[in-house]
């Protein structure tokens, strides 16, 4: 890079922009970036210099603590050696370029590289420079040029250092890399001072152009007025149909603002402007406007092209829909504004609201096909003219007369009457118009082929805007059919009322809310009531309450849906008595709402009808029970499962309105409530006598008037009770059927009971098994237990386990009987199988096939032989079950009887199976356990004696530590002790000099006062401002509280200093006492007082002790772990909180040491706390490696394991913890006060 230096620059253009910012550079802080070169390159001074035309200086620096002027000087030396250095190397390369120093057209080739002079006393040319002659001078110096974008040199980042330095590549490239954001910081000061200047001359445009468009604005406001004030609609378009500009009535009436619309089309707005006659459609091509005025440079031509896909505008409706929805009509006429050139510039286009005028048209146009639409005939005759002719008729007239709109037009409405019109109603008809009111008449009329029809007219006035009567209206109606309809009603209503009156059921009619309107002659006969008596009462207040909800519910299903609908309920006689109804109801509806005005209903007596279907329904009913319970009882479960059926099925009976089932409990002969429904039948216990002497306590005596009992009975056994209360008397039907129930029931119950009984001595076979199994591993433990169990259960004579021997191919098997259970009234029973006499029984354990034989006189299932055999043993009955367990062994579970036939059911067959292959688990489970076993054994002794040095490990590792640390600790307190000695020795000699001096101060000052009792004002006022008396009674005292807290400081150290004898490894006699007392001076902050809790009370009841030989340390130790748990322990324990410390001498008795060597005597120390004491359970675990009761991060466990050894083992001591008669937790340490002599 060629960069320009100095003088060489600063007279150019550029230069002097640049003499500019070199010159405000005060306003860019560069303090960070000099502080952080220093750092990068670990050098004590770093600086930035600038230079101009004619000067440097020194923009920030770090470390200079001298005049500025030797650095600037060493700097500028610097740029010259380097400026000479590049002239001459460019003179090497280029001989043609020769370079002057004073030469202002000349570049020189100033290279940005960082200069670097590693030391420069290396250098003979910096051997004059000051800084580097004098003692301590620059050693070390690296200078980067800062060159600008322009490639102009402003300055100088430059490092120097007292030592010879060499920089790291890394450090060197970070330095280059901070050069960069200086000159980044000078390039954009630069731009800083470039961008004020054009802004200087943008602000004057500005300001001019304001005042031209201050005119523009103030014309434009006024014709903006003018158009806002205007009502019409104005809007002006460019010559490409965009809109830009919008009047407020636009505004209003469109709903778009103009900030909306200007810009856009009306395409773009999604308006459609063209008209919507079919006669405007747009050309095919482009589309034109036409103008009102067209000017004259244009009058040649028809149309002038304007806006593309546009139709012609001239003077045109549109329909303007606003964004809500809302549509208007509008009228458009056009007037266009020409360039010279004759070109339109703008087009203005004027609208006008008709929408009111459209709607009236529409509105007119509606009523109009309305009129010709009508069903009616209408007719509009003129009041004006003689005789009101007809002016208008619409085609439902010219229908309904057969008359033409033109024979009709001129002629009066009489043309449609007839001879037998009715006269009143025409009297009617024409006194109406005669007042101009309005009138309804039904007249016989004839069209114009001579027939007649019924019309039904009415005719209404019609008046102008001041009231005047023009016209009548009338509205003609064809009722032909409706009146030859209510003819024929009437003659049919005469009809059925002559039936009704004459039918055997009663016929009523009824309103909507149930009120009689009618009743025939029959309601006498059925129910006692005249048919007058009933007309106005409701029929609701003659049903039975009990029917009344369920009829109303039939009537909203008649009001909702249904036409027709029959319901059967009772209703009350005349003389109070009630009778079954069986009503047929039909629903008249009203032909306009569809509502039920009236309804019809036939009624009957069905008395005896319901009283034979009752009498079905109880047999059905008592028929379905005897269904249910039996289907209950047939299901199987458990009695509460069965019962609890059978009550359901029970109370779904009518008449029941409670039930209950009791089993008897034969422990405590009382009954016990199985399952309830209903009513509460029973509150008190019952007991067998009671159901017997039929004396069951109730809670009511109606209850006990309306309860049936029915005792449950099984071949004269009593097994419970079944009550019923009923809502009557039950009939003997009912309670013949019920008492079959209870006989069901009761065997139910007894067989669910065996069965349960069977099934618990099951369940208890093999949970005894399965215990055995958990509990004992031991096979044949396992076999005998097994084999006592099935013999008990099964009440057999003999049951035995055997083994099937069969271990060669060519062998013959045999039988191994090892485990048998015997019937102690037998003598003996079959001990032995003889391997001739069992082939057929080894081939069925073989195959596994099970043997049951119920009696062997009469069995096919076995051979002679070896039935012969069972004979001669005396067996009647066998059962064999084989097994084979995982490992291929086989053996059988043998049961027999010998007293005789014994059948064996499928449940214990089924009950031995599963004996069986609990056994068969139970050998693979012993067999598995004596494989695992000797394994088991071999990884626990390893197991053991690893973890057993993994502890001691530990173990070691953590004393040590521990030990290391109370060294650490003594080391530190020995040091504060030392230190805090001198300071206190020095203040502690010179007290006694400073009470000698001030004792004689004081007596000068009272002989002074006594030679000169008077004293000068200004002495009087010091004396006062000093409180001289005050202070010659207070001195003494201050000078006696710093010889206390001296001396308190000197007990200090010297505890500290007995402390700190922790790593002391000799044994020799101390005293225990200040070993104590400096354990509680470490821990004495934590006995304070802090917060809102009370300090820690500290009694010591020391006795006299000798010095005892022990390793002082380590006791210290001890003491520290001990007393530091009594604080933990105090930590959340309420006032008052208290720690004990007792020491004594323990004298050995004599007299228990008779022919032996007596123990020595020791000292016993017992520190005790008020805390919340030590659990049993945890106390034996104390002084175990690793074991706390502290929260996790609190404690290591090891304290008192530590403290244990060294009292222990060091010394021969014991270490108890008990609470004492004061309720304290007592830790108790004793040990000997002579310990060689312990030791030999």
């Amino acid at each position: 890079m060629n960069a320009r230096f100095l003088g060489q620059t600063m007279f150019s253009p550029e230069g002097n922009n640049l003499s500019q910012v070199i010159h405000r550079f005060a306003e860019i802080p560069f303090d960070d970036l000099t502080h952080l070169a220093s750092h990068l390159a670990q050098t004590p001074i770093a600086l930035i210099t600038f230079m101009d035309v004619s000067h440097q200086w020194l923009k920030s620096q770090v470390g200079l603590t001298e005049k500025i002027h030797p650095y600037l000087n060493f700097c500028e030396f610097i740029i010259y050696l380097q400026c000479q250095f590049q002239s001459l190397r460019e003179d090497q390369e280029d001989p043609d370029h020769s370079l002057t120093p004073n030469s202002s057209n000349s570049t020189l080739k100033l290279s940005p590289e960082p200069i670097i002079i590693p030391d420069t006393w290396d250098d003979q040319r910096f051997s004059s420079q000051p800084l580097v002659k004098q003692d301590h001078g620059i050693r070390f110096y690296l200078g980067i040029p800062l060159i600008t974008t322009d490639n102009l040199m402003v300055g100088m980042l430059s490092i120097m250092d007292y030592q010879p330095r060499k920089l790291s590549p890394e450090t060197i490239k970070a330095l280059q890399a901070l050069n960069n954001q200086i000159i980044s910081q000078i390039n954009l000061h630069r731009q800083l001072i470039h961008s004020k200047t054009k802004l200087s001359q943008l602000e004057d445009i500005i300001n001019e152009r304001k005042q031209v468009w201050e005119v523009v604005r103030q014309e434009r406001d006024f014709v903006c007025a003018v158009l806002d004030t205007v009502s019409a609609l104005v809007i002006v378009l460019d010559p490409d149909g965009r809109i830009i500009r919008f009047n407020r009535t636009c505004e209003q009436l469109t709903g778009y603002s103009a900030e909306e619309v200007e810009g856009k089309t009306f395409d773009e707005l999604g308006v459609n402007l063209l008209p919507l006659d079919s006669g405007s459609q747009p050309h095919s091509g482009g589309m034109m406007i036409e103008f009102d005025e067209p000017p004259k440079s244009v009058k040649t031509q028809n149309s002038v092209p304007l806006i593309p896909n546009h139709t012609r505008l001239n003077a045109w409706e549109t329909e303007w829909v606003k964004p809500n929805g809302q549509r208007h009509w509008i009228t458009w006429s056009n007037t266009a504004l020409f360039q010279a050139n004759g070109l339109i510039k703008y087009v203005i286009a004027t609208g006008i609201d008709i929408t009111e005028r459209r709607q009236s048209e529409v509105r007119m146009e509606l009523l109009e096909r309305a009129i010709t639409a009508s069903p009616s005939g209408i007719v509009i005759s003129d009041f004006a003219a003689t005789d009101c002719p007809i002016i208008y008729c619409n085609p439902a007239f010219e229908k309904l007369t057969g008359y033409s709109q033109e024979e009709v037009l001129g002629r009066n409405c009489r043309m449609l009457q007839g001879e037998d019109t009715d006269p009143k109603e025409l009297a009617r008809l024409r006194d109406a118009i005669a007042q101009n009111t309005d009138c309804s008449v039904t007249l016989k009329n004839y069209r114009k082929d001579g027939n007649y029809f019924w019309n039904e007219l009415s005719i209404s006035p019609v008046r102008d805007r001041e009231g005047s009567l023009t016209h009548f209206i009338g509205i003609q109606t064809d009722i032909t059919q409706r009146k030859q309809s209510e003819d024929a009603l009437r003659e049919s209503e005469a009809r059925y009322r002559l039936l009704a009156d004459h039918a055997t059921d009663l016929i009523s009619r009824h309103s909507n809310d149930g009120t009689y309107l009618y009743a025939s002659p029959a309601s006498q006969q059925l129910l006692g009531y005249q048919p007058e008596e009933l007309i106005g009462k409701s029929v609701y207040d003659l049903i039975h309450p009990e029917d009344l909800a369920g009829t109303q519910e039939k009537y909203l299903l008649l009001r909702n849906s249904q036409d027709i609908y029959t319901v059967s309920y009772r209703i009350r006689c005349h003389n109070g008595e009630y009778i079954w109804f069986e009503s047929t109801c039909h629903g008249l509806r009203n032909q306009n709402s569809q509502d039920i005005d009236e309804i019809i209903a036939v009624s009957r007596n069905i008395t005896e009808r319901k009283q034979a279907e009752t009498l079905l329904l109880e047999r059905s009913r008592l028929s379905q029970l005897e269904a249910e319970v039996g289907t209950a009882l047939g299901h199987g479960g458990s009695i509460a499962r069965i019962l609890g059926r059978c009550i359901q099925a029970i109370a779904q009976y009518p008449d029941v309105a409670g039930v209950g089932i009791w089993t008897l409990n034969l422990n405590s002969n009382q009954l016990e409530l199985q399952a309830n429904a209903g009513l509460t039948v029973h509150e008190h216990n019952i007991t067998e006598t009671d159901v017997l002497t039929c004396s069951i306590p109730y809670p009511l005596p109606l209850m006990k008037s309306r309860t049936f009992d029915f005792p449950l009975v099984v071949e004269g056994r009593l097994v419970g009770l079944m009550a019923i209360c009923s809502h009557s008397t039950l009939n003997d039907e009912a309670r013949g059927v019920l008492g079959w129930v209870a006989n069901a029931l009761a065997v139910g119950i007894d067989r669910v009971k065996a069965r349960e009984e069977l099934q618990s001595r099951r369940e208890g076979l093999l949970f005894r098994l399965a215990s055995q199994i958990r509990d004992s591993l031991d096979i044949d433990t396992i076999l005998g237990t097994a084999v006592s169990e099935i013999r008990a259960l099964l009440q057999v004579d003999q049951c035995h386990f055997l083994w099937y021997m069969h271990i060669q191919p060519n062998q013959q098997p045999s039988f191994a009987v090892t485990h048998e259970s015997l019937n102690p009234d037998l003598s003996n029973g079959l001990q032995d199988y003889p391997p001739e006499q069992i082939p057929l029984l080894a081939e069925k354990i073989r195959m596994a096939q099970t043997i049951k034989i119920d009696n062997l006189h009469t069995t096919t299932a076995l051979d002679e032989s070896t039935c012969r055999f069972l004979q001669a043993a005396g067996i009647f009955s066998l059962l064999l079950l084989p097994l084979e367990t995982r490992s291929g062994q086989r053996g059988a579970v043998v049961c027999n009887h010998y007293g005789g036939s014994r059948p064996w059911r499928d449940s214990e067959v089924e009950l031995l199976r599963a004996v069986v292959d609990q056994l068969a688990i139970a050998i693979d489970q012993a067999e598995l356990y004596a494989q695992t076993r000797a394994a088991a054994l071999a990884a626990q002794t390893q197991a053991f004696h690893l973890s057993e040095a993994l502890q001691d490990l530990k173990q070691k590792e953590s004393q040590l530590i521990q030990s290391e640390k109370m060294s650490s600790l003594g080391q530190m307190v020995a040091g504060v002790a030392h230190e805090i000695n001198n300071p206190v020795n020095f203040i502690y000699g010179n007290l006694t000099y400073a009470k000698e001096y001030t004792q004689d101060i004081l007596e000068l000052l009272e002989l002074y006062q006594e030679i000169y009792p008077i004293a000068t004002p200004a002495l009087q006022a010091k004396a006062e401002e000093i409180e001289l008396e005050f202070l010659s009674e207070d001195l003494p005292k201050i000078l006696s509280s710093m010889e206390m807290g001296a001396d308190r400081i000197r007990q200090i150290v010297v505890s500290l200093r007995s402390f700190s004898r922790l790593d002391e490894a000799e044994m020799k006699p101390v005293n225990i006492h200040d070993g104590i007392d400096s354990t509680l001076l470490i821990l004495q902050n934590r006995l304070k007082p802090k917060g809102s809790s009370g300090g820690i009370e500290l009694i010591k009841e020391y006795g006299k002790l000798p010095k005892v030989e022990c390793y002082a340390g380590q006791l210290n130790q001890v003491f520290m772990n001990l007393i530091g748990n009594a604080i933990d322990a105090l930590d959340n324990q309420s006032e008052p909180r208290i720690i004990k410390i007792t020491t004594e001498i323990i004298h050995p008795n004599l007299k228990e040491h008779k022919g032996k060597l007596p123990p020595l005597e020791q000292v016993r120390i017992t520190i005790r706390d008020n805390g919340p004491g030590i659990e049993d359970k945890v106390k034996n675990r104390l002084f175990d490696p690793f074991f706390t009761t502290k929260p996790v991060g609190k404690g290591t466990g090891l304290g008192l394991s530590i403290s244990y050894k060294i009292v222990v083992e060091q010394h021969l001591g014991e270490i108890l913890c008990y609470r004492d008669q004061d309720n304290f937790t007592a830790f108790q340490v004793s040990i000997p006060i002579f310990q060689k002599e312990q030791n030999q």
